[in-house]
């Protein structure tokens, strides 16, 4: 497994730094529409099946972790990297996880489920007071660990595509949000992923309760009644859509990265050329003008 401490030590290093180095043109966004849902469930609880039936309801753009993976959304990136300072910092900086600092990456959306919105869920509920609200479980514990185990918990963490993002801009700040996510667990998920889900939805309960807020408690198997009735919405006619198959991740995943993939590859390879053309290079001056 790849080692993490050098992801720690980036978190101290400035982000126009980084953005040099990791260069990625920014897209600040703006709210254009309202943030009508805020679904603050961890990953493999339905999320991607939420993101679908949003969707189908008509909410455009749904954040989710395939949407900040794209092409597109990875723009957002960077702001994401600011969120997650301002949170992690020693106290967290507050001024810096306001509606407007979300809406620099959330602006398109009326709706957000999954990693890594979900880890903000105290400050997204502090910043959309008027959004409604569902926490996506999953009954089965054991299930969810073992879930997220096979999925969520192996992006990035073998050596190929741990090297690939240091040779493409884009995968790098992949790296960077899945790091501040991992962080949750102290970088051990089989040892600690338990207790963060406890600690998680805890941790929205207070707040919601603080808040004198309602929300809906909902697993994949409530299907569409539970959500409608709270959004006010018609119930659709069709099945609700079911998008937790662990097959169905890596073949999103392969899609997703194709073009990083590449890129890195071939930066890989130049690299490596370069590297031996240089040591050649080196032996050969060595032997014309160090040996008799």
């Amino acid at each position: 497994m790849p080692v993490l401490l050098e992801h720690t030590l980036l978190s101290y290093v400035p982000i126009w730094i980084l953005k040099l180095i990791f260069p990625l043109q920014e897209d600040l966004r703006r709210r254009d529409r309202d943030l009508k849902v805020l679904c603050l469930g961890l990953g493999r609880t339905g999320t991607d099946s939420l993101r679908n039936a949003f969707g189908e309801l008509g909410y455009d753009d749904v954040a989710h972790g395939w949407y900040f993976m794209t092409e597109e959304n990875i723009k957002t990136g960077i702001q994401i990297e600011r969120l997650n300072r301002a949170k992690y910092s020693s106290p967290p900086n507050r001024s810096a996880l306001t509606a407007a600092d979300f809406d620099k990456v959330l602006g398109h959306c009326m709706a957000t489920t999954d990693l890594p919105m979900a880890s903000f869920g105290i400050e997204l509920l502090r910043a959309y007071p008027n959004a409604k609200v569902i926490l996506n479980r999953r009954s089965d514990l054991d299930a969810w660990h073992r879930s997220q185990l096979n999925t969520i918990d192996k992006i990035n963490m073998d050596w190929a595509s741990w090297s690939r993002q240091w040779f493409d801009a884009e995968a790098f700040w992949i790296g960077r949000m899945l790091y501040w996510v991992r962080r949750e667990t102290d970088f051990d998920f089989a040892r600690n992923g338990k207790e963060w889900y406890a600690r998680h939805y805890a941790a929205m309960e207070e707040e919601l309760r603080r808040q004198g807020r309602e929300w809906v408690d909902w697993e994949v198997r409530d299907g569409w009644a539970p959500i409608c009735l709270l959004l006010g919405e018609e119930v659709p006619m069709r099945e609700f859509p079911n998008e937790n198959a662990s097959g169905g991740f890596d073949k999103r995943r392969a899609v997703v990265h194709g073009k990083r993939v590449e890129r890195a590859e071939a930066k890989k390879r130049m690299a490596a050329i370069v590297v031996s053309e240089v040591m050649l290079a080196g032996v050969l001056v060595w032997y014309f003008f160090f040996t008799e």
